[in-house]
């Protein structure tokens, strides 16, 4: 029984190495001993090298054969000839030495896939063995690129027509006079529905005859395939305008009536810029300089990456004091600080002229006796008159100050 088993093995075996042999020497005889095969191709397409950068460089332009294509007989290994796929199989036509217009007969070289040995393949019959081509002089002409909006923004937000960019703002038109003089201009359409911020996007592009008619010119090279459009959209924000207040003795916030006119403005800007922003702070006012003031002009300074759109630069500030009363005095009490040991400061005048402002129940008791003048030498180093500001203090007096800023001139005499 196992004798049986064995010797039927031993066939089945048989029959696989006879099988097996009779499959490589099949395959050799099908790729050694030229067992070949033919293929008929149609409209080979023809790529003509140069066409696009050579001859324009040269100011000339492929006029005709462009479209010129090959019928072919091809033969060679089954294996290869099976193997090819639709496109495969193209021919090649060198434009590089052309520099002059006229007639070209020209060669024609097969190209094949970089998987297939070329040498492999045989041409059995060939439609034509040159390509005629015509060359001619390259026109070329510029054209504007215009950008046309469509659609609107939703509130806060505005767009800025003025601001439109696009790059290029013109395009190069190339090729023969009669299809590139149909074409005017280029138009380029954005839509700006419900967009929130600026738009910096590249486009396509339609060219248009005179009419504003769209165009198709197949055989007209232009210089780009996209532009680049830039339309600003901005967020709107109403702005309060705000004074930064600087308070002394006799010139406190809670004492001054102080109004701005306008009080706000409206700004438009990157939205990365006015989320954050609440206001606009024009700068400090020392409320000691003034006994009042009568819509006092302020520069309104817009911050960066905004635009104003109010139509206000200035504005007019105001300031009026309550609760408050004013008295001039006459001081003698001059001293100075900051003089070097061997500075001396000798007054012009012994008196200066100072207001001062206060609550009424301290103004009826303050005196000359009250009242000190400083003058600080601390940055003078010269010998020489000079006249320079003063520091007025009261003593015990803790809500009379003066009004402006007195000054003193002496005279600096270094031993």
């Amino acid at each position: 029984m196992r004798a049986q088993m064995s010797e039927k093995g031993n066939k089945i075996l048989y029959v696989v190495l006879s099988l097996l042999l009779a499959i490589v020497f099949w395959l050799y005889v099908d790729n050694e001993l030229g067992n070949e095969m033919q293929m008929e191709i149609t409209g080979v397409p023809i790529d003509f090298i140069g066409a696009e950068d050579t001859l324009p460089s040269r100011g000339l332009m492929l006029a005709d054969g462009e479209d010129a294509s090959l019928n072919l007989t091809i033969s060679g290994p089954r294996s290869v000839i099976t193997s090819l796929r639709p496109g495969d199989i193209r021919a090649q036509v060198s434009l590089t030495s052309i520099g002059s217009v006229g007639p070209y007969s020209l060669d024609w070289q097969l190209v094949t896939p970089d998987r297939i040995n070329k040498s492999d393949i045989k041409i059995e019959r060939q439609s034509r063995s040159t390509i005629t081509v015509q060359v001619t002089r390259l026109y070329s002409r510029d054209i504007p690129v215009n950008t046309t909006v469509v659609g609107t923004v939703d509130d806060p937000y505005l767009y800025k027509a003025e601001g439109v960019t696009t790059e290029p703002a013109v395009l190069t038109l190339s090729g023969l006079q009669e299809n590139v003089d149909m074409v005017a201009s280029a138009r380029v359409v954005v839509d700006i529905t419900g967009a929130s911020d600026t738009i910096r996007q590249e486009y396509d592009y339609e060219l248009l005859d005179s009419d504003g008619n769209v165009i198709e010119t197949q055989n007209v090279r232009v210089s780009e395939q996209r532009v680049n459009v830039t339309v600003p959209v901005y967020m709107v924000k109403e702005l309060p305008l705000v004074v930064k207040y600087k308070e002394s003795p006799g010139s406190r916030r809670a004492n001054a009536d102080c109004e701005l006119d306008p009080k706000t403005i409206t700004v438009a800007g990157d939205p990365l810029s006015l989320e954050t922003l609440d206001e606009i702070v024009l700068g400090e006012v020392d409320l000691s300089r003034y006994t009042e003031l009568d819509k006092n002009p302020l520069e309104i300074k817009i911050p960066a990456g905004c635009e104003n759109i109010s139509g206000y630069t200035t504005t007019n500030l105001s300031i009026r004091f309550h609760g408050l009363v004013t008295k001039s005095f006459t001081v003698t009490n001059i001293k100075h600080v900051g003089a070097s040991e061997r500075q001396r400061f000798d007054l012009i005048a012994p008196s200066v002229d100072v207001e001062l402002r206060g609550p009424a129940e301290d103004m009826e008791q303050v005196t000359e006796e009250d009242i000190r003048i400083v003058v600080d030498l601390t940055e003078i180093a010269s010998d020489g008159t000079v006249t320079l500001p003063a520091t007025v203090l009261v003593d015990g007096y803790s809500e009379v100050g003066a009004i402006g800023s007195p000054t003193v001139t002496g005279k600096i005499i270094s031993s």
